[in-house]
């Protein structure tokens, strides 16, 4: 789509293409002749062979999609904030290029440096707190100012940092620790690669639940775009604000649901509010006080994530929906040893033996208050969110969730096991992404998925 061209009309083309998806899902699919039927003719093996038709219908339907809007190209110009995302806060000698003619220009005076080719590296190498450029491996290249920015110099052409492609500019700013590398870019193209990591490259069938995790992303952008004046960036590529893929992440659904949902955020009480998601909350979602040490949000309440008039729930479809975890007592030494003292007033030196390990008192929604860890040093007390800092896997992955009971197996005064059976992923404050999902399938759409785990809020234009 060329640039400029008009949101709406943009959106016009989606939805033509969803329009002609539902009509299409009413035609009665053709059908091979019915197989012999098979032996085993249990009430099981028909499940199994109807999930396969539906996940096969929601392929084709997804590929249908796909070929409806082959390349959906957001605007620029299209107005929304400019969104400064640090993709490496301490990089040591950053290597930039493009897929099409770029530049490489001074931050202060915006001279050009640099007339950079397709595919033509060039290296920053930090000298103080200045910038050298360094091409084919020389050093060559006259100090810098304090900032350095690669612009591409073609349409449609995007940079290329540690090979991923990313739209807008990139900024390279020398500090004491390395260099801070920031993608700076409108808001609502931050989105295309942020929204499928988010929640993953969801079906046609799944579209209400991307539109609602779009809505979702973009007022958690618009509350760090108004907070981060201080800063030199607004949020960071990783899971302590949102992942962001740059352009190799986006895919066909979540680009339409961009342009369906464009500019629209979560109000409550004619403020722009703040948007905590996570994977799946395992049957209900807590209040920020049951996780975090703040304090609550009215928007923010326990919501339960059955589905009416059954023994299910809506993201029991997750992976994740139940889990265990076991340590033996070797290996709970091990990651106590580890990771207690960030959360815990421990003394230098060893642990000593784990004597028992213990949860106390549940929330409101069911999750573990504290969990109590007894050595031979002493008693050590970790409050809600933080135990799953605490008991991390070898591999250092932290536990799944707070909602979560142990059992221990001792002996000789000492703990040789340890048991963790636990449910659902993430903190599980405000919407559940694999309910999202599941309540899609079911036929909600976004507005009323949005209202169901944010209560009282209202969806509507940013500006």
């Amino acid at each position: 789509m060329p640039c400029g061209r008009p949101v709406a009309e943009a959106a016009r083309v989606v939805r033509g293409a969803f329009a002609i998806l539902l009509l299409a899902s009413c035609v009665p699919a053709a059908r091979s002749p019915a197989p012999e039927p098979a032996r085993d003719d249990s009430a099981a093996a028909a499940r199994a062979a109807e999930a396969a038709r539906a996940a096969a219908r929601r392929a084709a339907d997804s590929a249908a999609f796909a070929a409806a809007v082959p390349s959906i190209e957001l605007p620029f110009d299209d107005r929304s904030p400019i969104v400064r995302i640090a993709l490496a806060t301490a990089e040591r000698e950053p290597e930039v290029s493009g897929t099409g003619a770029w530049h490489l220009l001074d931050g202060d005076s915006e001279d050009v440096i640099v007339n950079g080719r397709a595919g033509e590296p060039v290296r920053l190498v930090r000298s103080s707190l200045r910038l050298r450029v360094a091409r084919n491996g020389d050093g060559a290249g006259a100090a810098s100012s304090a900032i350095v920015i690669a612009r591409p110099a073609e349409p449609f052409a995007f940079l290329v940092f540690k090979g991923k492609r990313y739209r807008g500019e990139l900024a390279f700013v020398p500090s004491d620790s390395g260099v801070l590398v920031v993608n700076h870019l409108p808001l609502e193209q931050y989105l295309r690669g942020v929204v499928p990591l988010e929640i993953g490259d969801r079906t046609f069938d799944e579209r209400e639940a991307v539109a609602a995790q779009a809505v979702a992303a973009r007022s958690y952008a618009y509350i760090r775009v108004a907070s981060s004046a201080e800063r030199p960036y607004d949020m960071v590529a990783t899971v302590f604000d949102q992942v962001y893929g740059g352009a190799d992440a986006e895919k066909p659904v979540a680009d339409a649901a961009i342009l369906e949902t464009w500019g629209l955020v979560l109000w409550y009480a004619g403020r722009i509010v703040n948007t905590p998601y996570s994977s799946t909350c395992g049957g209900t979602t807590a209040e920020a006080p049951e996780v975090w040490r703040s304090s609550g949000e009215p928007y923010l309440q326990r919501v339960s994530d059955r589905v009416p008039g059954t023994d299910r729930f809506y993201c029991d479809i997750s992976p994740r929906f139940r889990w265990t975890r076991s340590y033996s007592g070797s290996q709970l030494s091990t990651v106590l040893q580890r990771y207690l003292r960030s959360y815990a007033a421990v003394p230098a030196g060893r642990l000593g033996a784990i004597r028992n390990v213990e949860t106390q008192g549940r929330t409101e929604s069911g999750r573990t208050q504290a969990l109590v860890i007894t050595t031979e040093r002493g008693r050590y007390r970790v409050l809600k969110n933080d135990a799953r800092f605490v008991l991390r896997s070898s591999a250092g992955e932290i536990l799944n969730s707070t909602y979560y009971s142990v059992r221990t197996t001792i002996s000789g005064g000492v703990v040789t096991r340890l048991d963790i059976t636990g449910s659902g992923y993430g903190h599980g404050v405000g919407m559940c992404q694999w309910g999202a999902i599941g309540r899609a399938r079911a036929g909600q759409d976004f507005r009323t998925i949005l209202g169901t785990y944010y209560p009282g809020t209202i969806v509507a234009p940013a500006e």
